[in-house]
């Protein structure tokens, strides 16, 4: 079986959870002697102009056109969203089965804030008098006149990237749902999907030094990796940082301006009290909350999207309310009693392995054998 990964830019950068999630998935799918190739339009992440200008897309198209012409792939898995066009139309002109695994909601709400009222109409004029303005009310509340007229140029651009990428992604062979949450929010927007987990690959652990992945016998960090934003709940991590009653303990930030490599953050994370995954916005998955549990590491995360699927409450972490009072509780609780839930993920290993690598591995060679099938 050969599969084509298609991402927005090469997996080898490693920039974000869509990357590192194929980067894991590729590595599992290739110890089952499946032939996994990737293509990228780009090295490195571009501005969304680069993949939703009219230009681009053409251009786009036509190099994974050629690339699939001359390479002949059976399945092609799109990665992301921005290429939704190109994949499903040369799927479509080739006869080649497309799977796309949607990891965000870009497709579905372009700004996030219809994802806390599932139940309100969300057509155009709704997004343009209300859902812009308490945008701009949150992230830019201090732009002057011009700039908000910019941005609102530019957001409404928005709304008609999203009506087309999920134009396209009702379209596809199967869409795959990463989470529980991301399915519930596409089914309401009227895209069926099945639900598979971002996978683990535990062979990349062998990069890690035999120090590194010693027993951390006093950890001394509390631990934030991601987006500093106020979605990720950033504040809030701040917030605790504040707090006397973790004064003992270096809080450390891993994003933004601090970006470590990929095997860098996971020896943080393996070094850590703790990792704090304080999201205000429905996480589609929760990437790092995995990546912690797989490390030894105790998280403490909001009840938001995807989270609650990934952490079992009381057990590897604590599920919280978003509020300073709860999350300094839960994080009290996980530094009082460390070792005994370090105990509890190690108890709890092989099932998170079986969720998390076993699992995942099995349902896409699955999605990928029914729909070759299909096509005979």
């Amino acid at each position: 079986m050969k599969v084509l990964f298609v991402l927005e830019n090469t997996i080898k950068s490693l920039e974000g959870g869509t990357e590192v999630s194929s980067f894991h998935l590729a590595g599992l799918l290739r110890g089952q002697k499946i032939d996994v190739e990737e293509w990228a339009p780009y090295s490195k992440r571009m501005p969304i102009y680069f993949y939703t200008g009219i230009f681009f897309q053409i251009v786009i198209f036509l190099l994974l056109l050629w690339t699939c012409v001359k390479n002949r792939p059976q399945i092609l898995h799109i990665q992301g969203k921005y290429l939704l066009p190109q994949v499903v139309l040369v799927g479509k002109l080739l006869r080649i089965p497309t799977v796309a695994t949607i990891r965000d909601y870009i497709v579905v709400c372009p700004i996030g804030l219809c994802l806390f009222d599932f139940h309100t109409n969300h057509g155009f004029l709704f997004f343009f008098f209300h859902e812009i303005p308490k945008f701009l009310s949150i992230y830019h509340r201090n732009d002057n006149l011009i700039i908000r007229i910019i941005r609102y140029i530019f957001l409404t651009r928005g709304w008609l990237v999203t009506q087309w990428l999920r134009f396209w992604l009702k379209r596809a062979d199967a869409v795959v749902s990463v989470s529980e949450a991301v399915k519930k929010i596409l089914s309401y927007n009227g895209i069926s999907s099945k639900v598979i987990h971002n996978a683990f690959d535990p062979e990349v652990l062998k990069n890690l030094s035999a120090e590194r992945l010693s027993i951390i016998h006093h950890p001394s960090s509390i631990l934030f990796a991601g987006k500093p934003s106020y979605g990720k709940g950033y504040d809030l991590f701040q917030s605790l940082s504040r707090n006397k009653l973790f004064r003992d303990f270096r809080f450390v930030t891993i994003g933004g301006s601090n970006k470590l490599p990929y095997l860098e953050t996971l020896q943080k994370i393996r070094e850590a009290v703790a990792v704090v995954v304080p999201s205000r916005w429905p996480e589609p998955f929760g990437r790092v909350a995995l990546e912690a549990l797989m490390m030894g590491t105790p998280v403490v995360a909001s009840k938001c999207g995807g989270l609650p699927e990934i952490v079992e409450n009381g057990k590897t972490g604590i599920i919280t309310e978003l509020t300073i009072g709860d999350m300094a509780d839960a994080l009290r609780l996980i530094i009082k009693q460390n070792n005994k839930f370090r105990e509890e993920i190690m108890t709890r290993k092989k099932l998170l392995i079986k969720k998390f690598e076993s699992i995942p591995l099995r349902s896409h060679i699955n999605l990928y054998s029914i729909l070759l099938a299909k096509i005979g």
